[in-house]
């Protein structure tokens, strides 16, 4: 959404039309729903992941800005996680092209790398 904010009005135009095309498209908004779900089950695990490995004594959140939100909030960055998990996602599932699907992958892909790490350290693997 931010990009209806910046750029001319004929890219945003452009945009949101591209936008309309994948939403179009069967293959693409499966492939997107495939990958949400993927994400949001990499998201909720990686939470429970995190948890463990703080609780265990062995880790710590490797993230800056999480960090921060952890010190300052609490518990509360569980709900801003699930929040920005869904924010995300409704963007990946709004604009469905397959360049925006296979960088969400990739970036699910690596995240599921993270969790396993931090299932390693709290000593779960």
């Amino acid at each position: 959404m931010l990009v209806f904010f910046l750029g001319t009005a004929k890219r945003r135009n452009t945009l949101a039309q591209d936008a309309a095309k994948s939403r179009a498209s069967s293959v693409c908004r499966m492939a997107a729903w495939a990958v949400v779900v993927a994400y949001n089950i990499v998201g909720f695990i990686d939470i429970y992941s995190t948890i463990a490995a703080i609780d265990s004594g062995a880790g710590m959140e490797a993230n800056p800005l999480v960090r921060s939100v952890m010190t300052h909030t609490g518990d509360g960055w569980i709900a801003a996680k699930l929040a920005l998990q869904g924010v995300i996602s409704f963007m990946v599932l709004w604009f469905p092209h397959w360049i925006v699907i296979s960088f969400f992958a990739v970036a699910s892909a690596i995240n599921a790398g993270v969790v396993y790490n931090n299932l390693v350290i709290a000593g779960v693997l």
